[in-house]
């Protein structure tokens, strides 16, 4: 496929909202063993504080969490050193509730985002960012073009912890072009030779995204015809 744009500004705070802070790596032999079913996340409204089920705490379902605090914290104008007490005891789960309990004064004392980081350093396996990184790496092949992309968006987004992994906006067009179908890798060259520069000078990532995502819709639609 042809060379993606130049270069892109976020137009999100992609940058600055970090789900999980760095982990520290720790013994295999550390880890702990949960129930098999993946813990639910429920949140009535951005007033309630998110609740977290019985179950396996994921990065998806850890993710899911600190997006409701964050939104309850928003909702509530709750203070920064407040925060974790609001939410430390709505993790249904009697392991984690133990853990928690055992070690709540020293929880209490974290900023949120070091809470945050302390529950995947306890809960989250050494290699949970293999599985990620598989969808990182996953061609279009026969695939939408806008449910691929979007896929592969929220993969990158969840392994911004992990610095040899994560995509800055630059690097993820590069990938996505690379990764590109066949067949919608030809018509990107194809578009951009017959008007030097028209995709490659699109400066927003989410409007490049938008254009590609409008050319792969037709090309399945002529395909149809045909």
């Amino acid at each position: 496929p042809p060379a993606p744009p130049p270069s892109y500004e976020s137009s999100d705070s992609d940058s600055k909202d970090k789900i999980f802070a760095k982990r520290r790596p720790r013994p295999i032999a550390s880890q702990t063993t949960m129930a098999p079913t993946p813990a639910a996340v429920t949140q009535s409204s951005a007033s309630h504080a998110p609740m977290v089920s019985g179950g396996t705490l994921t990065v998806a379902n850890l993710r899911a969490f600190e997006q409701g605090c964050k939104r309850y914290f928003s909702t509530k104008a709750i203070a920064a050193p407040d925060q974790v007490r609001r939410v430390i005891y709505n993790f249904e789960d009697e392991t984690v509730s133990s853990w928690i309990f055992n070690i709540e004064d020293e929880l209490m004392n974290l900023s949120f985002s070091d809470f945050m980081a302390r529950l995947c350093d306890k809960w989250l396996s050494n290699t949970w960012f293999v599985e990620y990184g598989k969808i990182l790496m996953t061609p279009q092949s026969n695939t939408p073009f806008t449910q691929w992309v979007n896929t592969l968006r929220n993969a990158n987004k969840i392994l911004r912890s992990e610095e040899d992994l994560y995509m800055d906006n630059k690097r993820l067009c590069c990938h996505i072009c690379v990764l590109l179908s066949d067949d919608l890798g030809v018509e990107y060259g194809t578009i951009n030779s017959n008007a030097p520069g028209v995709l490659d000078t699109i400066a927003d990532l989410n409007k490049w995204i938008a254009r590609i995502g409008h050319m792969d819709d037709n090309l399945r639609q002529r395909k149809d015809r045909d």
